[in-house]
C-alpha cells in the first residue's frame, strides 16, 4: 500500500504542473485568438463599411409547449458598422393562446474574447465568411452602377450639345434632331 500511495503523490506532483500549464496554454490561446479576431474585424469594417447590423451567428430554438404555446431562445453574434466591434443578443419569448406572452431581451455588446469563449473562434470565423458570401451582390451592384454612370454621362452628353445647339438655331429641336443627336449624328 506504501508503495502505491508513493506512486499515486508522485502522478500527482506531475498532473498537477501539467493542468497548470494546459490552463495557461487555453488563456493564451484565446487571448491570440481575440487578437486576430480583433484585427480581422478591422478588416471586414475597412473592406465593407456599408455593413449594417450583420448576423455572423444566428441560432434560434423553437420549444413547443402545448399545441398553440411554445417558447423561443434566440442566440446572436452581429457585427456593427459604426465602429469593427461585436454585439450578442439574447431572447427569450414565451407564446400561446393559453398563456400571456413574454419576452426577455439581453443585449450587450461584447469583446473578441468573450466572444470567443462564448461562441469559439472557428464559429466566429465561419460567420464571418458566410456574411461576406452573401455580399457577393456587391459584384452586381457595382456593375450596375458603371452601367448607369455611364448612361447619365451620355444623357448630359445630349443635353449639353442640344442646349449649345439651341441658341444657335434660334428654335428648338425637333423630335427627328433629337433622334439624331441621341445616335450621335449632327
Amino acid at each position: 500500500m506504501a508503495s502505491s500511495l508513493v506512486e499515486l503523490n508522485a502522478l500527482l506532483d506531475s498532473f498537477v504542473p501539467l493542468s497548470k500549464k494546459v490552463s495557461m496554454a487555453e488563456i493564451e490561446v484565446r487571448e491570440k485568438e481575440a487578437d486576430a479576431l480583433e484585427k480581422i474585424l478591422a478588416r471586414v469594417w475597412m473592406v465593407m463599411p456599408f455593413l449594417h447590423d450583420c448576423h455572423i451567428i444566428n441560432r434560434r430554438k423553437l420549444v413547443p409547449t402545448g399545441d398553440n404555446s411554445g417558447f423561443a431562445i434566440s442566440n446572436r453574434l452581429a457585427f456593427f458598422d459604426d465602429g469593427p466591434h461585436l454585439f450578442r443578443s439574447f431572447v427569450v419569448e414565451q407564446w400561446g393562446t393559453d398563456s400571456p406572452a413574454f419576452e426577455i431581451n439581453d443585449n450587450r455588446g461584447i469583446s473578441c474574447n468573450e466572444a470567443i469563449q462564448t461562441y469559439g473562434f472557428d464559429v466566429i470565423c465561419a460567420g464571418l465568411a458566410e456574411m461576406l458570401k452573401c455580399q457577393c451582390n456587391v459584384d452586381v451592384e457595382y456593375s450596375n452602377l458603371q452601367t448607369r454612370i455611364k448612361n447619365i454621362d451620355s444623357l448630359l452628353q445630349v443635353l449639353e450639345y442640344r442646349a449649345e445647339l439651341e441658341p444657335l438655331l434660334g428654335k428648338r429641336i425637333t423630335p427627328e434632331g433629337e433622334r439624331l443627336l441621341a445616335e450621335g449624328k449632327p
